[in-house]
């Protein structure tokens, strides 16, 4: 049976369609798929417990951790209940109210401008002095506690251990976040004593702030997690946390000037404090990374002593 006219053009349109544009974009398809297919198979050959295997784990934990999300909210709570609270601190250990900003500038070598913006941000009076501290237990009270929620979720995730809801677990928080306050006095004593001493004293800390930080990346997530998890399993992924944000310390030193100013050019005050936040994020980065290559690290020990 013959076609109307129309009909019989649109259908012959239809095949030069199929035999040319069609044709380029299943051979992309075609290729794409293959692609992604060997890639797949590839991840699935490999070891457990060799190095591509351990690191295709540790991103798969990541991503069951919700790695981008839980560094955020270490991050935030780091900014609103933990630098109000060094702040404090530094109002009381120093008698120059600019001490902690000059500490700054000094260690960053922050040029004129920039350098005007961070006192800008971080110099106060001593009228407050009260109403500060205050804040800054209002602040630990309401969003301090959340640092170590976040850091026991993600433990409990990332170790794939069911741990329900405790109300012991508010006293955990409390004491995590205390430690954490220690630290950061103790840093605050040492740029107080070191900060204008010779380069090599603080370079001869750099290994004593390694061992505490894996001292507390041992005993918080211990802590957290019920004695759950062994201090062997932990220490792995401690004494990666522990370097790692050493690493990023010394890093610092030398890129923090161009960091801060490149915010500090298109926002002013806002600017240093968007680099200070985005800085923490890649601490809070390093700390969440290391939780989740910590169970494949594991999962590889176990398997070596199990062939011996």
């Amino acid at each position: 049976m013959s076609l109307p006219p129309e009909e019989e053009n649109g259908r012959r349109g239809s095949r030069h369609g199929r035999g040319h544009e069609p044709r380029v974009i299943r051979a992309a398809h075609d290729r794409t798929t293959a692609v992604s297919r060997r890639g797949r198979e590839w991840v699935e050959r490999q070891d457990p417990a060799s190095r591509p295997g351990v690191a295709i784990e540790a991103w798969r934990r990541y991503r069951a951790v919700d790695g981008p999300l839980q560094s955020a909210l270490l991050s935030l709570y780091v900014l609103v209940a933990i630098v109000p609270a060094l702040l404090v601190m530094e109002e009381y250990l120093e008698t120059n109210p600019a001490a902690l900003a000059n500490h700054i500038v000094h260690h960053y070598r922050l040029n004129g401008s920039t350098a005007s913006l961070v006192h800008g941000v971080l110099v106060q009076d001593r009228t407050h002095e009260l109403g500060s501290a205050l804040f800054a237990i209002a602040a630990a009270l309401f969003f301090g506690l959340g640092f170590g929620r976040v850091l026991q979720l993600v433990h409990a995730r990332a170790w794939q251990i069911p741990l329900p809801a405790r109300q012991t677990d508010q006293a955990r928080y409390a004491a995590v976040l205390l430690g954490l306050y220690g630290l950061i006095l103790l840093l605050l004593v040492q740029l107080t004593e070191l900060g204008t001493g010779p380069s090599w004293a603080r370079w001869a800390v750099v290994p004593g702030w390694i061992c505490l930080l894996v001292v507390f990346f041992l005993w918080a997530p211990r802590l957290l997690m019920h004695k759950l998890i062994t201090r062997r399993d932990l220490l792995p992924g401690a004494v990666v946390t522990a370097v790692g944000l050493v690493l990023l310390m010394l890093v610092s030193r030398f890129v923090m000037r161009f960091w801060v100013d490149l915010y500090a050019r298109d926002y002013g005050g806002f600017g240093v404090v968007m680099a200070i936040f985005f800085w923490i994020a890649f601490s809070s980065a390093v700390i969440v990374w290391a939780v989740s290559i910590s169970p494949p690290l594991a999962a590889r020990r176990a398997a070596a002593s199990t062939d011996r």
